[in-house]
């Protein structure tokens, strides 16, 4: 019997987590396997984490200890948008839209508290953990 929650209903590729800042809120990351299916495994297998944050111009970085490589990379993102960097270990927020020099393995989407993600400063720990199914 499997321990990870299941997915969202009518969703095989959607997988919910919550981003917790210490003193500042939380908020909801929806990964896509669809997207980097074995980058989103690979996140997923490290959860729960608490990660140091470094800020960049328009994106929250977190680092991990994760080493996968390029897989379905981008380079235009927009608001909300999260997105592993291979050359780092990074999972990256975009607070606004950019274009990296690097491409980015697309992973998902914040889909609620952009605004903790907005508040955090440098050297902010973020706890992202599976979000756990509703009762019955």
């Amino acid at each position: 019997m499997s321990t990870r929650p299941s997915p969202a209903a009518g969703s095989v590729s959607k997988v919910e987590c919550t981003a917790t800042v210490g003193g500042k809120g939380k908020g909801t990351v929806a990964f896509y396997r669809h997207l980097a299916p074995v980058t989103v495994n690979a996140i997923l297998r490290i959860l729960p984490n608490d990660s140091r944050v470094n800020l960049q111009p328009s994106m929250v970085c977190l680092f991990t200890d994760l080493r996968v490589g390029v897989e379905k990379p981008r380079t235009q993102f927009v608001r909300g948008d999260v997105a592993y960097l291979p050359s780092g270990g990074l999972i990256c927020v975009f607070l606004g839209g950019a274009k990296s020099d690097r491409p980015l393995n697309p992973v998902g989407k914040v889909e609620s508290g952009m605004d903790t993600f907005d508040s955090i400063r440098r050297g902010d720990v973020v706890h992202l953990a599976l979000l756990e199914p509703a009762p019955g």
